[in-house]
């Protein structure tokens, strides 16, 4: 499971998306630019994490995606986007994701039991990563919400 891999199905994932999410659409380009490259590196780090060598690496690299996951809610407020948006945008990008690790799966011929453990450790992962973004969202609108 590559990067480069997961950023094919990202650009494809992300026409779908100017369709059915129209705030996407409507970003410039510095914000999609912003976002690629964050999350570029949001998915290097979970793949990291997937395929660490200890589970002190694991844990940092997941801490890490997870710092990025914030930022990229923090960023969603600032841009407008509602909580529910940004659950919506996470969990479209997460399609992607998900579907690149079962082709992995089956490419490298791994057994029912070895995908199943995989597939949990990513579910627990992304849960991890959903509620950082949903922290980075609500932590930004306190914020601004502070005199």
């Amino acid at each position: 499971m590559t990067v480069s891999r997961l950023a094919r199905a990202y650009r494809q994932e992300a026409r779908a998306a100017a369709r059915h999410m129209p705030w996407v659409g409507e970003m410039t380009e510095r914000q999609r630019e912003w976002f690629r490259t964050h999350g570029r590196q949001l998915a290097e780090r979970l793949v990291l994490h997937l395929d660490a060598p200890s589970d002190d690496v694991a844990r940092e690299s997941l801490d890490e995606a997870a710092r990025d996951a914030e930022d990229y809610g923090r960023m969603a407020a600032e841009m407008g986007v509602s909580l529910s948006q940004g659950i919506e945008g996470f969990l479209q990008f997460r399609r992607p994701f998900l579907h690149q690790l079962g082709v992995f799966a089956e490419q490298r011929g791994l057994d029912a039991s070895a995908t199943r453990d995989l597939m949990e450790t990513t579910d627990r992962a992304m849960d991890r990563l959903l509620v950082s973004v949903m922290a980075g969202h609500g932590g930004y609108r306190h914020e601004q919400l502070q005199p």
